[in-house]
């Protein structure tokens, strides 16, 4: 995990496409470059 607040949100407040991988912003309903609506949150757990 980041060591600061600001830099976490910067870094994990974001949404994945499922379709194409790209990142949208937090509040997004559809994905800014190929307008899929599967959309996840970025995962903040390391998988492993």
């Amino acid at each position: 995990m980041a060591r600061f607040e600001e830099a976490e949100n910067r870094i994990f407040k974001v949404k994945i496409c499922l379709k194409c991988n790209a990142r949208n912003p937090e509040r997004a309903k559809t994905c800014r470059k190929c307008g899929y609506k599967g959309l996840r949150y970025k995962a903040k757990d390391p998988r492993g």
